[in-house]
């Protein structure tokens, strides 16, 4: 069976290290080598990039049995090179790190999130700097009323039967009599879809407490769950106007979000 590949953009920073800890632990079930990908903007720095990467590598001591971890340096843009490099490497997922930032800070790196995700079909995990586990034992799976939220399935379960995670299917209260129709016949495709692969799973309906996101996030944080797994699909041309796909992206508990952009789902290679 031919090795899956783990891509983590690197810049060299302690949490794009935390990136790089996330995707061994993760490589080693699912039997996958660790890519590491620096972007420089020219060809001047490459020779520097590849210094660190060897720096960086050399220091890894915790890498499991059977996982290579390789690095790759290109000169371009991010927002085009990421994806190119997923391409090229056949990835199952991007594992990018980022700080925990708040404010005006908090809302700029969730447009520039964005605006990476949405320059690739490839599934992307996000993690913060105050990272406390690798684990992905239980994992919230939000979604709504739109055909388009329906598409984390795919990478979800092929996730969930890897791991033998809980997959906890979350859905907002709705007044609306149609919108809550509709999200509880998306809530039991799903449920259907994770029963007929044997993945254990659970639904739960939100009460409207502190909007979507929030709610999302503090239930994760009460039930357990260690990763938040969604969609990503915007009526909006422009992402950094998509405050609820920021704010679960940065959210300030820290809890790793896994995003796939809906527009270009396809294989994820699981």
């Amino acid at each position: 069976m031919e090795k899956r590949a783990l891509l983590v953009p690197h810049d060299f920073t302690k949490v794009a290290d935390n990136a790089v800890n996330y995707a061994m632990n993760l490589a080693k079930s699912m039997n996958a080598n660790v890519e590491l990908l620096h972007v420089v903007k020219d060809s001047k720095g490459t020779a520097k990039a590849k210094s660190e990467f060897e720096k960086i590598i050399s220091k890894l001591t915790n890498i499991p049995a059977g996982v290579e971890v390789n690095y790759h340096v290109k000169s371009g843009s991010i927002f085009t090179d990421i994806a190119a490099a997923a391409t090229e490497l056949h990835a199952s997922l991007i594992i990018m790190g980022t700080h925990g930032s708040k404010g005006i800070q908090q809302k700029m790196f969730g447009s520039f999130a964005l605006k990476v995700i949405t320059s690739t079909h490839v599934p992307f995990l996000v993690v913060q700097d105050d990272l406390k586990s690798t684990n992905m034992d239980k994992i919230a799976v939000p979604i709504d009323e739109s055909q388009e939220s329906l598409q984390i399935e795919q990478v979800t379960s092929g996730l969930a039967e890897i791991l033998k995670s809980e997959v906890h299917i979350l859905t907002e209260k709705k007044v609306d009599s149609n919108l809550k129709l509709k999200v509880a016949v998306h809530s039991g495709l799903l449920s259907k879809q994770f029963k007929e692969a044997g993945i254990t799973y659970v639904t739960e309906v939100l009460p409207k407490v502190k909007g979507y996101s929030t709610d999302i996030v503090n239930y994760a944080v009460k039930s357990g769950c260690n990763l938040i797994a969604f969609a990503y699909h915007s009526d909006s041309l422009l992402p950094q106007f998509d405050t609820f796909a920021q704010s679960l992206i940065t959210n300030k508990q820290g809890v790793p979000v896994l995003i796939v952009n809906s527009k270009e789902a396809g294989n994820y290679f699981f």
